[in-house]
Order: C-alpha cells, then structure tokens, then sequence
C-alpha cells in the first residue's frame, strides 16, 4: 500500500450516505465527473453522523435536510482503489434514510443533476466505485420492507 498524507496504514474511513426514496425510486446525484451517486461523505472531527451527513448533504446540493432516519438502514463496507493518493483503502459507509427540499438544489456544486431512479435502473447506471455496493443493498432493503 502506498503512503499518503491524507491516510494512515490500515485506515478505515468511516462515511455517512443519504438515501431519499420516493415510493419504488431513489433520488441519486449525477457527479461533475460522470458517476452517479448517493449523497453524503467523510465525517470530521467531533461530528456525529448526523451532523456530518446534514452538512456534506448542505455542501454538496444547497439543501438543509430536515429528516434523517434515527437508525441506519444499509452498511456497506468496501475498498476504494486510487484516491487521495492511495492504491486502496477500506470505506466503512453507513447510509440513513433523509428527505429535503430538491426544490431547493444548487447544480453549481457537487452534482450536475439530481433524478429519481427505480431499482431496476441503478442495476444500469455507472455509479461510483464506492456505490456499486448498493446496487445488492438496495435489493435487500426492498426484500426486507415487503
């Protein structure tokens, strides 16, 4: 593994995600860079993950997120491949139910666009490396919800 300034060895980064659902579709943000993906990042120091997830959400779309599930609803740990200088590390998302204002979306931010997909349609998207995992995840919580 390589160094980096940004990681230390054996690092787990632990991230919070947002998933807003709108009966069988999911709102996903459509990346500067051409992934798709759920909203949410990186925890800073002293956060909780409510408090990190209200303001990566606020800093990448301009919405306030007045509603976020009181438990976590998927957990999907994976490794990440050629970021921040590193070949690989470990992600530790952990992703919660959220609703906010999409009236309210900046697309001078994170995301060029923000659109509600089906299940059957992430199956098909080019997400982000760390999101392929919720393509089975979201399965799961459908299953599980029936």
């Amino acid at each position: 593994m390589n160094k980096s300034k940004f990681f230390p060895d054996a690092f787990y980064r632990v991230s919070v995600r947002g998933l807003m659902r709108d009966g069988d579709k999911f709102l996903l943000g459509h990346h500067h860079d051409g992934d798709w993906e759920t909203f949410g990042g990186g925890l800073d120091f002293g956060e909780n993950l409510h408090q990190a997830l209200k303001r990566e959400i606020l800093e990448e779309t301009g919405c306030d997120v007045p509603y976020i599930s009181k438990q976590p609803i998927l957990a999907l740990p994976h490794i990440v491949h050629n970021l921040r200088g590193m070949d690989w590390f470990y992600n530790f998302p952990i992703y919660y139910e959220v609703i906010f204002d999409i009236s309210k979306f900046n697309s001078s931010l994170q995301y060029s666009e923000i659109k509600w997909f089906t299940l059957e349609e992430i199956q098909s998207l080019k997400l982000f490396e760390g999101e392929e995992g919720i393509k089975n995840g979201l399965k799961s919580l459908i299953k599980n919800n029936e």
